[in-house]
């Protein structure tokens, strides 16, 4: 009974925080209490599952533990209430759910990054077509049908294909890769667009490196296709009208000057002014007082109280500082530390993971990262310390931790045997 608990647990952990499953719509009650509601259990699991959690996960279980004990004390002397704000507690500690989502996963086991797929293409399928929502797409920003957060997801697919090409050298995955890189564009979020071409980018990198089973890059192959492509795809081309695809060009085009571009250039705008104000409350940032003070550029689609600031790094330092930051920076880039040390060669559900990761930091600098990206940080440390690398000298370091049941090091952590 209680693997199935776990099982819904990291579902909800993975899809739930995201208006994917609710048929697309962002403002669906379900969602909020979903969010806010798996907020407040990430917070309760930092100390049940702390003793589960690797040497880095704990360092930062302390750091968020710390800062909501903070908030809670600051809320209560400045405001005579210990909760004044959930909003400013749980956005603080949305990055903890990497930590609930290691614990989950070890109870579940080992998830299939196929059934990953199959699901994120089944909610498109459901809300795009079933619901009939891409039948209201104008090849323009302003009539998208995806948010940014839900087009993320596509980067997982993408690599997933991505590798089963390297791997397998069948025509058919590169088409698939192909295709769903082509509906990330379709779908014209342009952070996404340049996210996923890093994360593309990673996987070349690792193949390079040797990091990952394949034989090297089948070239011959993949121009072969690409000629074939081309020619089919040309004459299709030319039929779009002019005007359309004109505007849907210079869409695209925004990546390289958002300067030129409206919501582009209204988030550049947005970051600098915000930016201008952190040398202000540097280490710990504006918190309630910034809660307070609502969206000082006074921007009537926000609330009075509270902001949405788009670079999840800028509205780290702004409400948290650099501790906020340092938390973000503490969980992510030590999940891909983890990852690529402790593994000679990646597995496929290791290399989709880490490339996705990565494509969160570069998503990052336009975006606030989605709730649910904590979750895949989390399954990809499970997977990161699932198969350490046999051939490599026994070195260990304050962050990592023995496992008695391996012959040079540990596949999991626990807690009797950490270092720290």
């Amino acid at each position: 009974m209680m693997i199935w608990v776990y099982r819904f647990v990291l579902f909800l952990l993975l899809f739930g925080m995201s208006a994917l499953i609710y048929g697309g719509n962002a403002l669906n009650p379900l969602f909020d209490k979903a969010v806010s509601g798996t907020a407040l259990i990430g917070i309760v699991g930092l100390v049940v599952y702390y003793f589960d959690q690797p040497g880095i996960y704990k360092v930062a279980a302390w750091m968020i533990l710390l800062g909501v004990i903070g908030l809670v004390l600051e809320s209560k002397y400045d405001y005579g209430q210990f909760v004044y704000s959930y909003f400013v507690i749980k956005r603080f500690a949305y990055c903890g759910l990497a930590l609930l989502t290691y614990a989950i996963a070890r109870k579940v086991g080992d998830i299939s990054v196929q059934h990953i797929v199959l699901l994120i293409f089944g909610f498109y399928i459901i809300n795009q077509l079933f619901l009939g929502q891409i039948f209201s797409y104008n090849l323009t920003s302003e009539s998208r049908t995806v948010t940014s957060n839900e087009a993320l997801y596509l980067v997982i697919p993408c690599l997933y294909y991505l590798m089963l090409y390297l791997r397998d050298r069948q025509v058919r995955d590169l088409l698939l890769t192909l295709f769903t890189f082509a509906f990330i564009v379709f779908l014209l979020h342009r952070s996404v667009i340049s996210a996923a071409f890093i994360a593309i980018g990673v996987v070349a990198g690792l193949s390079v490196m040797g990091k990952l089973p394949t034989r090297g890059f089948p070239m011959g192959r993949t121009i072969a296709t690409f000629a074939v492509l081309l020619v089919l795809v040309a004459p299709l081309a030319g039929m779009l009208p002019d005007n359309k695809v004109a505007g849907f060009l210079e869409n695209i085009g925004g990546i390289l000057d958002p300067k030129d571009d409206n919501t582009g250039s209204w988030r550049l705008e947005q970051s600098e002014f915000y930016l201008s104000k952190i040398p202000d409350k540097p280490m710990l940032g504006w918190r309630y007082v910034g809660y307070d003070k609502g969206e000082i550029m006074e921007n009537e689609d926000f609330p009075e109280k509270g902001t949405i600031i788009h670079s999840q790094y800028i509205d780290m330092l702004y409400n948290y500082g650099f501790a906020g930051l340092l938390i973000n920076l503490l969980i992510i880039l030590g999940t891909l530390w983890v990852m690529y040390r402790r593994n000679r060669v990646f597995t496929l559900e290791q290399t989709v993971l880490f490339g996705f990761i990565v494509s969160g930091l570069v998503y990052a600098v336009s975006y606030q990262l989605p709730v649910f990206f904590w979750g895949f940080v989390g399954l990809g440390m499970y997977y990161g310390l699932k198969r350490p690398a046999p051939e490599l000298p026994v070195e260990y370091t304050p962050f990592e931790e023995i496992d008695s049941t391996h012959p040079l090091q540990s596949t999991e952590l626990t807690q009797s045997q950490s270092l720290l």
